[in-house]
């Protein structure tokens, strides 16, 4: 957790004593972009730890669909690194505790109450802590269900690497081992996204996942890596080294948040995490500094803090931040990112081959749908 005010003193005694302008409760790097851009702009190029020329996509054959333009990766320890530095630098003092549930003070201020009967009390609190932050917040009632994207990845020198390392390979649906699947193996389609991270003299340091793009249930570990280890051997390629594994488990779609409630979020707390692709990453960040801007401006009004200091305060002053992170465009384009992940769900094998088939060919694509997707 990662509180600003004004001016922070760092003794235990300050956390229960001030009210602070704003809190910030995290689990992850993207709360702190939130919470460093209060004043600060970004500009986090140093975060990108590798860039490919370009970005490829093979379907159930050997020639790639070549997506033009270039790709990179963010580096999480950079990433996490830079931010942290930037909140030291602008003010933000942090509280490494377990927040139990926020409510509201008689004086109209949130109280955010920690493990250790410790309770902070702020102007604004924020929910920055990742998909599972139900007990925190308010979601829509009878939205659509949560689907999840299952991944399992590992980063490892490789022989006889049969990809061009000037190439990020962003969907290798290719079938390589050419046998009938068994029934659970069927019911959820996976793909190799693979990124050539440095070549030695006789190897590649190789960065691939074997992804299930969406799917009702989860797709177990298991089977993913089960998948990922036929492929590279039907492939010939053969690991020398093993340097980091992951598992990865990604929630998507779901209902938004109730933007009429008074506590904040931010990042997939706030329902950010694109339904179709499990991206998120890049909006975060790209919509952190005006966030932030409309929770700056909302503290900085003088009338606020008087409202605030009244226990007869009416209303509702987080539905400025709510409304300029979930406006009424924003939600149509949410509710049609939602009809491409019930799409997804709905397609076997073949049908996932043929939808991108059309979707990479088109003349002009815009990407994965972007988020600037208007009604127009």
């Amino acid at each position: 957790m990662v509180a600003y005010s004004c001016s922070i003193e760092r003794r235990s005694t300050y956390w229960m004593s001030n009210i602070l302008d704003l809190v910030v409760i995290l689990a992850h790097r993207l709360g702190l972009a939130l919470a460093v851009v209060e004043r600060l702009d970004l500009g986090l190029e140093r975060c990108i730890e590798h860039v490919w020329r370009d970005t490829i996509v093979y379907l159930d054959d050997n020639d790639p669909i070549f997506i033009g333009r270039a790709y990179g990766r963010v580096s999480r320890h950079l990433l996490h690194e830079e931010l942290l530095k930037r909140c030291v630098e602008s003010g933000v003092s942090y509280l490494s505790t377990k927040v139990e549930r926020i409510f509201e003070a008689s004086s109209g201020h949130r109280l955010v109450e920690c493990e250790g009967n410790i309770v902070i009390s702020c102007r604004l609190a924020t929910v920055a802590s990742g998909a599972a932050s139900g007990k925190l917040l308010e979601y829509e009632v009878g939205g659509p269900r949560v689907s999840v994207q299952t991944a399992y990845g590992v980063e490892v020198e490789v022989e006889n690497n049969p990809y061009d390392p000037g190439l990020m390979v962003f969907m290798d649906y290719r079938d390589y081992v050419k046998q009938k699947a068994n029934c659970l193996e069927a019911q959820y389609p996976t793909f190799l996204y693979a990124m050539p991270m440095s070549r030695q003299e006789f190897s590649l340091r190789f960065d691939q996942m074997e992804t299930c793009l969406a799917s009702k249930d989860a797709m177990p570990f298991e089977l993913l890596k089960k998948k990922l280890m036929s492929r590279l051997e039907t492939m010939g390629v053969r690991i020398i080294r093993t340097y980091e594994e992951e598992w990865s488990y990604i929630p998507v779609g779901g209902s938004l948040p109730n933007t009429e409630q008074k506590n904040l979020a931010f990042g997939a707390a706030a329902s950010m995490v694109h339904p179709a692709t499990g991206y998120s990453v890049v909006r975060s960040l790209s919509e952190a500094p005006k966030y932030a801007s409309v929770i700056a401006n909302i503290l900085k009004q003088s009338h606020v803090k008087n409202m605030l200091a009244s226990s007869r305060i009416s209303q509702n002053i987080s539905m400025q931040a709510w409304n300029a992170l979930w406006p009424m465009e924003r939600k149509r384009q949410r509710a049609f990112f939602l009809f491409g992940l019930a799409l997804i769900l709905q397609l076997d094998i073949e049908g996932i081959r043929t939808f991108f088939q059309s979707f990479f060919r088109l003349p002009k694509w815009l990407s994965d749908p972007p988020s600037t997707l208007s009604k127009g």
